[in-house]
């Protein structure tokens, strides 16, 4: 027999009551389980420490200033010289050092702007060129340019002057005196060598040189030719030495001749001339000097 049609319907909708109350039941377990195991994910909050590591940046390794001047010795034209004092850079010289002629001897930067020239002094050249004009550069190789009152801006000789050490130079000689052009050259090679192994010698020629420069200004050193006496040489007795053919006279205001002399050798000759004179006239008599 069969089932009245309204039952027929009730049975799926029982069904599918407890589907969903099975359904629900799940998910609320579900729920609760999730709950306990993970719940809902939440921002992470990073620590402190982890923070700051994110945010400092890499620290530079600081540079090298071994002099302690600011700045550093990558960048520092004197990275040994807090004041950065102007320093020649090394100067090349072709040398003659007897044994091998022209040998390439160096002169290092030194100390206090003078030039180190201990490496070719120990070589003992006679005779050196420079590979290049010199120009100064430091305080000390101006103030030599100054004394030295040479005119192309240069100092290339002074530097070839302190290189070679020479025993015969004729700076050396005994009694010998710098001339009046010499004697600016020596004192300022003096300023960039000083411990110049003939420095004594060369001084001692600079003395000599400035006497007779100061006798020369005062008109008692004169050479060949016509004098006013008192005027442009003073009075006294005056000698030369080692002449051939000199000739000499003493003249009064008329021109005429007082006294008169001529040699074709001689070792030393000598005059007086007097204040009374008026002029002092000599050929190929050489120097006049002050008798002693």
């Amino acid at each position: 027999m069969a089932l009245p049609h309204s039952h027929a319907t009730k049975r799926p909708a029982v069904r599918t009551t407890g589907a969903l109350l099975t359904t629900a039941l799940l998910a609320t377990t579900l729920a609760g389980c999730g709950d306990e195991q993970s719940p809902t994910a939440t921002p992470t909050t990073a620590s402190p420490s982890m923070a700051a590591s994110a945010s400092a940046s890499p620290t530079a390794t600081p540079s090298r200033d071994r002099d302690g001047d600011g700045i550093p010795d990558s960048s520092d034209t004197y990275p040994d010289d807090p004041k950065n004092t102007p320093q020649q850079p090394v100067v090349s010289l072709e040398c003659d050092t007897g044994n091998d002629w022209k040998s390439l001897l160096t002169v290092q930067p030194g100390k206090d702007g003078r030039p180190d020239f201990s490496e070719v002094w120990a070589a003992k050249p006679t005779a050196c060129d420079a590979q290049a004009e010199i120009y100064p550069v430091t305080d000390t190789e101006k103030a030599a340019l100054k004394t030295s009152k040479y005119e192309d801006g240069t100092i290339t000789t002074l530097y070839e002057m302190c290189a070679a050490v020479d025993p015969e130079d004729t700076y050396l000689e005994a009694d010998y005196a710098a001339s009046s052009e010499q004697i600016p050259e020596i004192n300022a090679a003096l300023l960039l060598c000083p411990t110049y192994p003939y420095a004594k010698k060369w001084r001692e020629a600079v003395k000599r040189g400035q006497a007779d420069a100061d006798l020369t200004a005062q008109g008692r050193i004169f050479g060949e030719g016509t004098f006013r006496v008192g005027k442009e040489i003073k009075p006294g007795t005056y000698v030369t030495t080692d002449v051939d053919g000199c000739y000499w006279e003493r003249q009064n205001s008329s021109g005429d001749t007082i006294a008169n002399y001529f040699t074709n050798s001689a070792r030393r000759v000598q005059v007086t001339i007097r204040s009374s004179d008026y002029a002092f006239s000599s050929q190929n008599c050489g120097e006049w000097r002050p008798a002693r």
